[in-house]
């Protein structure tokens, strides 16, 4: 019984649940109440995300799912070999592979940018009166590439997950 690759299994799919679910929590819910609060958002937005440290949650999360399928993916493929790697199991765990790392650069290089984007605004928009309409715009365009974001990365995961849990099937 190989227990580092137990070990690596359960890291890469436990981790890989909290990832997922709390993206899809996060863009079904989360954002779109973000977006219908617009500048009353802010308070919301600073608790989730200077307060409460979502983007380390989903670093943290994120980053074990990756580690952990790279090195079962070099277990598995016998250190890279391309003739594991061309089977249909290897294809299926390859593109599912890919698609995680993409989805891993969205989840921790785009979405956090883009928050801390949208808390600025939201912060700038306060005061008296209605706000200023270039703020509004910017508002609107930054809770648009947000949620462009989050379904690009929900849609990654999505190919992610049935990678991996349809490789061993397919060859």
């Amino acid at each position: 019984m190989d227990w580092l690759v137990i070990g690596l299994r359960i890291i890469h799919i436990f981790s890989a649940v909290i990832w997922a679910g709390g993206t899809a929590l996060f863009f079904f819910y989360l954002e779109p109440t973000i977006a219908k609060l617009g500048p009353d958002a802010e308070k919301f937005t600073d608790e989730v995300v200077n307060k409460r440290k979502a983007p380390i949650y989903f670093l943290m999360a994120s980053t074990f799912t990756v580690l952990g399928g790279a090195l079962l993916y070099w277990h598995d493929s016998s250190g890279l070999s391309l003739d594991w790697i061309g089977t249909a199991t290897g294809l299926g765990f390859t593109v599912g592979g890919i698609a995680g790392i993409l989805a891993w650069l969205g989840s921790n290089l785009l979405i956090p940018r883009t928050l801390m984007q949208l808390g600025a605004i939201g912060a700038q928009m306060k005061g008296d009166g209605p706000p200023a309409p270039d703020l509004v715009a910017r508002l609107q365009a930054t809770q648009e590439r947000l949620h462009t974001i989050g379904l690009i990365d929900i849609v990654l995961i999505g190919i992610a997950v049935l990678g991996m849990a349809t490789a061993r099937y397919l060859g």
